[in-house]
């Protein structure tokens, strides 16, 4: 990971870290919110870093910038379907990951330097992101969230489950730096709100049938099933008869519990694809994000599974690399080498596991 770091250099306000120096270069948002799990470990200024600089280059709005080069941040990116010009940043988990640093190295005035900034990050989303003010966020650009995930083949924008269940997790940590500083009034506020949001995905996404919350376009199910139409399951706010329903896509082992799970897209979907980025294969990033929650969610031994798997598929290989066939373990041919957040995500699942727990 070392070998990745970037010097502070022009828009580069910070010592950084690149995903992967052969396929990625600059700073780029969500990248940086992994690489401080493992530099939480560490360093107590270079995790804490990997957070100010995105907001280092945040917009007047609250918008923070998907990526940032020596030359400049990157607001806006072309769409696949048509070149048109489209904002583009990344899902907010940057409270989630201010946490996890904080976890580590319990430093309030690090949290109250960062409050406001990620209140106003909140607030983006929801003003910019309702065409139909409904309260339930859209994806505006495929690169947001999953770049060519089966979600975005009808084009954009979609009301999908995992954005708006990234908003649900960055409520509850929003509500919880609010209580560490002494905001106490903005705590019950955020975890309200957190609530409501949970409520309106019911509302809009689920299906009782299919047992999954559908992604919508113009307010249509796409009724292809990926690993994102399960995400409300992280709210860990679900009545548990409908948990128990999802779980059951999840845990299923031609769906989603593979040999090397959580594929991207369930592997029983005509749209499965075990090489093709977000069409299939599994990523070690999405992988925590569910270790967390099944271990904090009363499912420890489907925790530690995940977890164990999780380890073994990097280790197969000499190299660490972007994203896996679930099916056999191997290395798409694109996946991206030396790759930063595979490599952060291992270090900090090989220390809790070191530990003996899986309670990230």
């Amino acid at each position: 990971m070392r070998a990745g770091l970037i010097g502070p250099r022009f828009y580069n306000t910070r010592e950084s870290m690149a995903p992967s120096k052969t396929y990625y270069v600059g700073v780029w948002q969500w990248d940086s919110f992994f690489h401080a799990l493992a530099y939480r470990h560490l360093d107590k200024k270079l995790a804490q870093d990997h957070i100010r600089i995105v907001l280092d280059h945040q917009r007047a709005d609250g918008m923070i910038p998907d990526a940032i080069h020596d030359e400049g941040a990157v607001f806006e990116f072309a769409l696949p379907q048509t070149g048109a010009l489209q904002e583009v940043t990344k899902a907010p988990l940057i409270a989630w990951a201010a946490l996890k640093v904080f976890d580590q190295f319990p430093d309030v005035d690090f949290l109250q330097e960062i409050y406001e900034p990620l209140t106003r990050w909140n607030q983006w989303w929801f003003e910019k992101n309702d065409d139909d003010h409904d309260g339930v966020v859209q994806v505006n650009h495929p690169y947001m969230l999953s770049d060519d995930s089966p979600l975005w083949d009808e084009g954009v924008p979609v009301e999908s489950p995992d954005i708006n269940t990234y908003l649900v997790m960055q409520m509850d940590a929003l509500a919880r730096i609010a209580e560490i500083i002494g905001e106490t009034n903005d705590a019950p506020m955020w975890r309200k709100r957190a609530d409501e949001l949970t409520q309106k995905m019911i509302e809009h996404f689920w299906d009782e049938d299919a047992g999954v919350f559908w992604a919508l376009k113009d307010h249509k199910p796409i009724r292809t099933v990926t690993l994102f139409n399960l995400y409300p399951l992280l709210t860990g706010r679900l009545p548990k008869a409908m948990e128990a329903r999802v779980m059951e896509h999840l845990t299923a082992p031609d769906e989603f519990w593979t040999q090397y799970p959580l594929p991207t897209v369930s592997a029983s979907d005509p749209k499965f694809d075990a090489d093709q980025m977000w069409r299939g294969p599994t990523w070690v990033n999405v992988n925590y994000l569910f270790i967390e929650w099944l271990a904090k969610g009363g499912y420890p031994e489907l925790a530690r599974d995940l977890l164990e798997r999780t380890l073994e598929v990097v280790k197969l290989h000499a190299d660490i690399y972007e994203y896996y066939n679930p099916l056999t373990g191997n290395h798409p041919p694109k996946a991206a080498g030396i790759f930063g957040w595979t490599s952060a995500v291992y270090v900090d699942l090989a220390i809790h596991a070191a530990r003996g727990g899986t309670a990230l």
